[in-house]
């Protein structure tokens, strides 16, 4: 797996947004995630709910072939784990948090139809929340991206804000676990 890409992007609608930097079309209400799931992804664009607002540290790897399957540590080291489809429509991908600024671009497979796994740490904990920039970023992502044919999104863990405990998707409760 290639070395990830780090970047931080300021999020302002608890929202960030994998798109060309040519993309000015605004997101209608269909495009956001609704709980538990945390990514929507369609034509040239994949949008990830963040959570909460601020800045979130971000890191993306990209390959040629798929993602390697998912190992027991990734899934007690993050608390949400979901993955979605969305075709890349140009040759640059940038992030974009809503707050008038763009990041630079990204590291992605290429043009085509693309899968993505989000995973996600700090989204319980700072739910809906901004904290003062010296507190931030609290809320972090990892991004897979690599070719495949475009598929329904699928929701592999989420931490239930409420009660804290990690729920997957076979509809078994793991004790809450503590988050680093």
């Amino acid at each position: 797996m290639p070395e990830p890409f780090a970047i931080e992007v300021d999020s302002f609608y608890n929202t960030i947004v994998l798109r060309s930097p040519d993309d000015y079309d605004p997101l209608g209400p269909e495009w956001f995630p609704t709980e538990p799931q945390l990514v929507n992804g369609g034509a040239g664009r994949l949008v990830v709910h963040t959570g909460g607002r601020g800045l979130v540290r971000v890191t993306v790897t990209s390959t040629d072939t798929p993602a390697p399957p998912l190992a027991d540590s990734l899934l007690s080291v993050w608390e949400d784990i979901a993955e979605g489809s969305f075709t890349v429509e140009s040759d640059a991908l940038c992030f974009d948090g809503f707050s008038g600024e763009i990041s630079q671009p990204v590291p992605h497979p290429g043009p085509g139809p693309c899968r993505a796994r989000v995973f996600a740490r700090g989204r319980t904990e700072y739910w809906d929340a901004y904290r003062t920039p010296e507190a931030q970023p609290q809320i972090r992502l990892h991004v897979q991206l690599w070719p495949q044919q475009l598929g329904a999104p699928h929701l592999v863990q989420y931490r239930d804000r409420f009660t804290g405990n990690r729920i997957r998707t076979d509809d078994t409760i793991e004790e809450q676990q503590p988050t680093a």
